[in-house]
């Protein structure tokens, strides 16, 4: 996935990702996509708008909680390697760059091993260990958080960002366009009053 394809630049959900970053990391240049800036141009306050909600989402509390332990659905060798960054993600917030850049066998691993499909179960593995089973509005946390976990790896600089954000777009097409779609789109899916879920 050196190349990114416009479908995947140019959706939604990536310049979605691309604000959101910016809104979590306010100090960093985020260079902006071609798409971005022409939607910029031409009414971006949709993306702001989406990405402030996502925002409250996550800040509301879902990642105070380190006592919650990770649920691995995973029993092969990387199982191990996915709990300790599920575990970082979860407790070191801004941190997560020099804890990870401490730990060298974490960071080769990470650096040689990041690609979609380990991004896919990271991010499950996260939302897994966050997400209460019995919250009524889990697809609204679940989508949040996917937007968080890509803003964290994007903050390593471990590979281009756009590949991270990518991986970050396919997985929030993937797993959460029908939802999305059935809900309004992303300008109507988080509004406050609609907590109904993905059936």
């Amino acid at each position: 996935m050196e190349g990114l394809s416009s479908s995947i630049t140019c959706s939604d959900e990536y310049r979605l990702l691309e604000t959101y970053c910016q809104r979590r990391k306010p100090s960093s240049r985020l260079k902006q996509s071609a798409c971005m800036y022409m939607e910029a141009q031409t009414g971006g306050a949709k993306y702001g708008n989406v990405t402030e909600k996502l925002t409250r989402i996550v800040d509301s509390g879902l990642l105070l909680d380190e006592d919650v332990e990770p649920d691995s659905p995973y029993t092969d060798d990387n199982a191990d390697f996915i709990d300790k960054l599920v575990d970082l993600l979860k407790k070191s917030g801004d941190a997560l760059n020099e804890k990870i850049e401490k730990d060298h066998e974490l960071l080769g691993n990470l650096r040689s091993t990041l690609s979609y499909a380990l991004f896919e179960r990271l991010t499950t593995s996260f939302i897994k260990s966050v997400v209460p089973e019995n919250l009524q509005s889990r697809s609204k946390h679940e989508i949040a958080l996917t937007f968080e976990v890509t803003s964290r790896l994007r903050a390593l600089d471990l590979h281009p960002m756009n590949r991270v954000m990518g991986f970050g777009a396919q997985y929030l097409q993937k797993n959460f366009a029908p939802w999305v779609k059935e809900h309004g789109g992303w300008e109507k899916a988080f509004d406050d009053n609609d907590d109904d879920e993905v059936h």
